[in-house]
């Protein structure tokens, strides 16, 4: 569930163009999928902070509206708000997702991943049916084990 305040939803746009600006560099950057997938989150997340900044930075510049507390009179200036997203605040974002996308980029590049001309063949059940009936012919039922005495 995703949780938002004001223009915060915009964050996660943010993102999501962010990554498909960032998928097809990565793959011009490596031919190594995990570089590429590294590279893609890096930008995404600089793309994203990017956005964020100067989203929050234009919504919430200029002079605020100020009030005079009747009971205390105290001067309240109040300001627009570029809202939230999972109760961050927008601007926060704009150093969040940089910081996000580079830790994912590190651990995408880190992990090791399985090549499949690497791996090791898993035995099918298909072998062991084989080896079942390859046994002699007084063999063994399903789930007993016999044991012969040699004939003397």
């Amino acid at each position: 569930m995703i949780i938002w305040s004001g223009w915060g939803f915009l964050v996660a746009v943010f993102f999501v163009i962010g990554f498909a600006i960032g998928i097809p560099v990565g793959t011009m950057v490596s031919s190594d999928p995990d570089t590429a997938m590294g590279v893609s989150f890096v930008i995404g997340g600089l793309l994203a902070g990017l956005g964020s900044f100067l989203f929050a930075r234009q919504i919430e510049k200029g002079e605020g509206r100020a009030f005079i507390d009747e009971a205390t009179q105290q001067r309240i200036v109040v300001r627009k708000h570029a809202g939230s997203l999972f109760f961050i605040p927008t601007r926060i974002w704009a150093y969040v997702a940089p910081v996000l996308g580079i830790v994912l980029a590190v651990l995408i590049m880190t992990t090791p991943t399985v090549d499949s001309a690497v791996a090791e063949p898993v035995t099918e059940p298909v072998a062991a049916e084989a080896a079942l009936d390859a046994a002699p012919e007084g063999g063994t039922e399903a789930g007993t084990d016999v044991v012969t005495a040699p004939a003397t």
